[in-house]
């Protein structure tokens, strides 16, 4: 659902919004208004804003790596609200100093707290570096609100009671 809000967002915003999922239908894309990539390589090739919303899998670890980075247009930024280790986060300083990214927002690491010798976090904090005012890092929570914390203890709440009266509770994750 966050992929959706965000999408219905940036396209309010007048952003010509494209997406790449193996896993929506048909369809998925005309009844939003939005394109859909062909494929992952297509969706870098134009992307001047790649906002993640993946799930961590196989297929997943480490799909923003120093070759996808490549792929973007010169001047792309980079927005990681999914996994950590979905972006080689390794790679973002480089990327800032050659100007392929502009900047970065990440909301998560594939380490928390990040190890000694993370060189996105060592960029970040050198004030001499590109990286020092061009990334945003959050400690995973974006998600954060007054509203937020009210509507997750409600949702909880009721999806226990669902559970409890032997009632479907949606958003079930298995395995």
């Amino acid at each position: 659902m966050a992929r959706c809000a965000v999408a219905l967002r940036a396209k309010a915003f007048g952003f010509d919004v494209a997406f790449y999922d193996p896993y929506k239908p048909d369809g998925y894309d005309k009844s939003l208004g939005l394109r859909r990539a062909e494929s992952l390589n297509d969706l870098l090739d134009q992307a001047y804003v790649l906002s993640l919303h993946c799930p961590l899998n196989p297929d997943t670890h480490r799909l923003i790596n120093k070759e996808t980075l490549k792929r973007l247009p010169r001047g792309t930024y980079l927005i990681n609200t999914a996994r950590g280790a979905v972006v080689d986060t390794d790679e973002i300083p480089e990327a800032i100093a050659s100007g392929q990214l502009a900047g970065a927002g990440i909301d998560v690491l594939a380490t928390e707290p990040p190890l000694a010798n993370d060189r996105l976090i060592a960029a970040w904090r050198n004030p001499n570096h590109p990286a020092h005012h061009r990334v945003i890092i959050n400690p995973h929570s974006a998600f954060y609100s007054e509203q937020g914390l009210v509507e997750m203890r409600i949702k909880g709440a009721q999806a226990c009671r669902r559970a409890l009266l032997d009632l479907p509770v949606g958003n079930v994750l298995t395995g």
